[in-house]
């Protein structure tokens, strides 16, 4: 697996890209090693969160080591589960440094979709309190969206450091014109 990821990595420099984000959210595999509540290994790969950090560390061990040095690596990562046993705030901050330690130039934040059930808190601006956290108390540049849909947003955002970039919801910012 980990030399999938990096022969995939390598397509994508040598294609051209300019920036690669490594997705370990919303129950994908990366991911499903992440949360408690879909881990369930009881081996070196299950239990901790340093523990179950095991294998997604790997995988970005080695697609950084396959991208350009000089090209920004971004992780895109749940930092909670939204649901009863999943991912708690502190674990969150393990492993965003885990990741910032790992290589990762920039965390894209995001929450939920680990599993069925989940409760989720959409709402303006959702995701911006998980990326708050993690870029202050990680010290990582982090990435935010959730229900972002106006430009003042976005500047009140990153003028209080809350983030280092955000998305703007395109799908809702025709209803605030």
């Amino acid at each position: 697996m980990e030399q999938d990821f990096a022969a995939a990595t390598r397509r994508a420099a040598e294609a051209g890209f300019d920036v690669l984000v490594l997705d370990a959210s919303h129950g994908y595999l990366l991911a499903s090693f992440l949360s408690p509540l879909t881990n369930r290994r009881e081996d070196q790969y299950g239990g901790s969160v340093q523990d179950r950090l095991r294998f997604p560390l790997r995988v970005l061990g080695s697609v950084r080591s396959a991208w350009p040095q000089e090209k920004p690596l971004a992780v895109r990562f749940s930092a909670s589960d939204w649901a009863r046993g999943g991912l708690r705030a502190e674990d969150a901050l393990a492993i965003a440094a885990a990741f910032r330690d790992g290589g990762a130039d920039l965390l894209d934040v995001v929450a939920g979709q680990t599993v069925l059930g989940g409760r989720p808190e959409y709402g303006r601006a959702f995701l911006v309190p998980y990326s708050d956290r993690i870029r202050n108390d990680a010290r990582i540049p982090t990435l935010t969206s959730g229900n972002i849909t106006t430009a003042d947003q976005i500047n009140t955002i990153l003028a209080a450091g809350r983030a280092d970039l955000c998305v703007l919801d395109p799908r809702l910012a025709w209803t605030h014109r």
